[in-house]
């Protein structure tokens, strides 16, 4: 299943844009000699769309992104506590046969407060890190501000620049006289089939040119033979490719990408990139059609009209010395491409585009159930999706659907089978595949049951809701399979409950004064509570 959407944002389209800037750079150093010359200039295409269109293309080949806040899971202390002080009301939930995290948090939240007082300092520690990730600080402030103050300025002047440079060579062009008369350019190109292109020919310019993008003409500067049909037959060839790949519009294009990516130097290492390429791509054109005396041939031309400098490479097709003794290079060593490597660069095209094109998603809600947990299992389950995926109506309720009918039917408890049920099941429900969900599984037993457990283990509850170890105050416990977290800025152990796949218990893990990761601890909690007085 695909989900279209054209709600990228700008940053996600740089950044994408940039890794398949360097991922083309790397395959053209490795294979550039190797592969036709069309492949690269639509690879270049490719990497254009995705820092210019916003869109996001989501399928089964997507890489899987759950883009999750690290803060959404507000029980970082809250959720587990409730667990640990489940009401009747909560259990009569259970009996039922359905129950909602959030319930068993209100549940909580109504009756400890003693153990919400001494949360507070945790409290306000993630307040800190969820307002610092929210760039909600002045600091980060300052920065973003700064960035929104520097881009406006640097997109005028690049704008201005290429502006500038863009009227200057219009000037030039003005006064280019139209060769209609001259039989031999006339003769040139009504054998190509290309009698409606102008030609001008102008002393202000040192190299032949295509310029235009309704109507394309082509420049000739006036120090050129005019009288060598076959000279003007090796640059028609040449610039008549140029209009019919349209390479002018693809230039056009590279200059609207890189006034708004201006700030970004892989961006200005395409745009040189992708006009060597262009130039390579109409030569591998013109080559096809010629034959080994016909290469010598052109190759003597591009030295005949070569021009120092390359400031019109991004504005026109044109030829620029800067390039021409990899293009001669290139001629002399051309070879015409066989049907296998034909077959191969028209398949690594096709995967590029599959991958460039989904590899890339806007950010997408991945909430997909509530927490949902029955009394007929001891594992709570919720689901969420790792890609983009239009789902329906009422996704949330099916979804709920399909997690508590692989609850009720299943007798093995064990996790995994469980989360390969709920997979099938929500593919099945939703008509995608498997890999598309994330299945968080956790414990959600009673107190009772909780601390049944516990009890053999020597772990036991205070009246204040924290838990004790051999009767002594514990500064930090955790049970990961359980979800159940607690802290408190004094104790004598940090703890750490583990279990089986099954989420049986077959340790505790004790640390105390003396031992290095408790002295680690104590240090960090130290270092943490010193940064937050100042």
């Amino acid at each position: 299943m695909l989900h279209f959407r054209m709600d990228m944002p700008f940053y996600l389209m740089a950044l994408y844009g940039s890794v398949m800037i360097v991922l083309v750079l790397m395959l053209r150093g490795l294979l550039k000699n190797r592969l036709p010359g069309f492949v690269f200039p639509a690879l270049w295409g490719m990497v254009l769309v995705r820092l210019l269109v916003p869109f996001s293309l989501s399928s089964p080949l997507s890489l899987p992104i759950v883009p999750e806040d690290p803060f959404e899971k507000e029980e970082f202390f809250e959720e587990s506590i409730a667990r640990d002080s489940l009401t009747e009301n909560v259990q009569g939930h259970l009996e039922e046969g359905t129950i909602n995290r959030g319930a068993i948090n209100n549940a909580y939240f109504t009756n400890s407060g003693n153990v919400m007082e001494d949360k507070v300092e945790a409290a306000v520690s993630i307040e800190v890190q969820k307002g610092a990730a929210e760039g909600g600080f002045p600091i980060f402030a300052g920065w973003q501000n700064l960035a929104l103050f520097i881009y406006p300025i640097g997109l005028a002047a690049v704008i201005g620049i290429l502006g500038w440079q863009k009227y200057c060579y219009s000037r030039k062009l003005k006064s280019g006289l139209l060769m209609e008369n001259n039989e031999i350019v006339n003769s040139v190109l009504r054998s190509m089939e290309m009698g409606h292109i102008l030609v001008f020919t102008s002393d202000e310019i040192a190299s032949p040119m295509v310029c235009g993008l309704m109507n394309p003409r082509i420049y000739l500067p006036t120090r050129m033979d005019f009288q060598d049909k076959e000279l003007l037959g090796y640059i028609f060839a040449h610039e008549i490719m140029h209009i019919r790949r349209r390479d002018n519009w693809i230039k056009a294009v590279m200059l609207v990408v890189l006034s708004i990516n201006w700030y970004n130097p892989l961006v200005w290492i395409m745009s040189k990139c992708l006009s060597a390429d262009l130039e390579a791509a109409c030569d591998g054109a013109v080559l096809r059609k010629c034959g080994e005396e016909g290469r010598k041939e052109y190759a003597r031309s591009l030295l005949a009209m070569a021009v120092t400098g390359g400031r019109a490479a991004l504005l026109y097709s044109a030829f620029s010395k800067t390039e021409v003794e990899k293009r001669i290079k290139g001629i002399l060593r051309y070879r015409k491409a066989t049907a296998f490597a034909l077959l191969f660069s028209i398949l690594f095209m096709a995967g590029s585009a599959i991958v460039f094109a989904t590899g890339g998603q806007a950010p997408f809600s991945s909430r997909l159930s509530s927490y949902c947990a029955g009394g007929y299992s001891r594992w709570g389950v919720r689901a969420s999706i790792v890609r983009d995926i239009a789902l329906g109506k009422d996704a949330q309720e099916r979804a709920e659907d399909v997690i508590f009918s692989v609850l009720r039917t299943d007798d093995t408890e064990d996790p995994a089978v469980i989360e390969a049920a709920l997979r099938e099941g929500l593919a099945e429900e939703f008509g995608v595949e498997k890999g598309a969900f994330a299945i968080e599984i956790s414990l959600c037993l009673s107190q009772e049951e909780i601390q049944e457990e516990y009890r053999v283990w020597e772990i036991t509850q205070g009246e204040d809701g924290f838990w004790l170890y051999q009767g002594e105050q514990i500064r930090v416990y955790q049970d990961r399979m359980l979800g159940s977290f607690q802290s408190r800025e004094e104790g004598k152990a940090d703890i750490t409950v583990e279990r089986d796949k099954l989420g049986r218990i077959v340790a505790v893990t004790v640390l105390r004064q003396g031992d290095e990761e408790f002295d680690r601890r104590t240090r960090e909690i130290q270092d943490q509570r010193q940064r937050l007085r100042y």
